[in-house]
C-alpha cells in the first residue's frame, strides 16, 4: 500500500512539472506576442520631395563653380551627384529642407542638351530634377558657326544627290530633258525643262527620288546614275512610267 501510495505522489510531481513547463511557455509566446504587436512594423523614412521651387540660381554658365541652393524636403542624410554635363564639387545637406551645393559646368561644345541632373538619394529613395549649363559667349559663337557649319555641308550634299541634269524616257520613246538652275529659298534644287517650265527635284538620303512640276509628280528610286521603276501621279505630261539617267 505504502508503495502503491508513493508511486502516484511520484507521478503527480511529474505531472505538475510538465503542466508548470507548459504553462511557462505559452506565457512566453503571449508576452512575446503583445511586445511585437505593440512595437508594430518599422516605418520607411519619407521619399525625399523637391518640389519647393527648384534650385537657385535655375542655371550655371559653362565652365565655372557656382553656388546653388536647392530646397526640398525630407533631406536629411541625403547623398547628391549630378550628370551628365555638369559636376558636384562639394556639397552640404544644410537642413531637412535645404541642400547647399557647388556645381561646375563641364558641357561640351557638341552636347545639344543643356539640362544636367542632379540626384537626391536617401534611405527613403530617390528624387532628381535638373538645372541649365549655359554656353560662354565665345562657346556659343562657336556652336553657332558649327552649326552654319554643318547647314552648308547638308544643303550642298542635297544639292549634289540631285546632279546637273536629268534625261527621263516614256512610252513611245519620249524624252524630256531636266537642267539644274539652282536652289528655291528653302534649299530645294530647281530644274528647268526644255520648254522653260520650272521644277524641282530632290533626292533623300536613301536615294528615293521625286520630281515636283505643275500639278504633277513623279517618283523613283535612284540606282548610281539612272532610275528604272519610275512613276508619274497627278496631270503629268507625259504620264505614266518612266526611266532616266542622270549626270552629276
Amino acid at each position: 500500500m505504502q508503495l502503491e501510495r508513493r508511486d502516484e505522489l511520484i507521478k503527480l510531481r511529474k505531472g505538475s512539472a510538465v503542466f508548470s513547463a507548459a504553462a511557462a511557455i505559452v506565457v512566453l509566446s503571449v508576452l512575446i506576442s503583445t511586445l511585437s504587436a505593440a512595437q508594430g512594423p518599422q516605418a520607411k523614412p519619407p521619399k525625399p520631395d523637391l518640389h519647393a521651387g527648384g534650385p537657385t540660381p535655375s542655371a550655371i554658365p559653362n565652365g565655372a563653380t557656382t553656388d546653388v541652393t536647392l530646397p526640398g524636403f525630407h533631406l536629411a542624410g541625403a547623398h547628391v551627384d549630378a550628370g551628365p554635363i555638369c559636376k558636384i564639387e562639394s556639397y552640404q545637406v544644410a537642413s531637412d529642407q535645404e541642400i547647399r551645393m557647388k556645381i561646375k559646368g563641364t558641357r561640351s561644345v557638341d552636347h545639344k542638351d543643356n539640362a544636367c541632373w542632379i540626384t537626391v538619394r536617401t534611405p527613403g529613395g530617390t528624387a532628381r530634377l535638373w538645372i541649365v549649363v549655359d554656353y560662354t559667349e565665345e562657346e556659343q559663337a562657336a556652336v553657332d558657326a558649327k552649326q552654319r557649319s554643318d547647314d552648308q555641308k547638308n544643303a550642298t550634299a542635297f544639292q549634289n544627290r540631285s546632279g546637273k541634269a536629268w534625261r527621263l524616257t516614256f512610252a513611245g520613246n519620249v524624252h524630256e530633258s531636266y537642267i539644274a538652275t539652282g536652289a528655291d529659298p528653302d534649299g530645294m534644287p530647281t530644274f528647268q525643262t526644255s520648254s522653260g517650265a520650272s521644277v524641282q527635284i530632290a533626292v533623300s538620303n536613301n536615294n528615293k527620288v521625286m520630281i515636283v512640276e505643275s500639278g504633277c509628280m513623279r517618283s523613283g528610286d535612284l540606282n548610281g546614275n539612272e532610275v528604272k521603276n519610275g512613276q508619274s501621279m497627278g496631270e503629268c505630261k507625259p504620264s505614266g512610267a518612266w526611266t532616266a539617267t542622270v549626270e552629276r
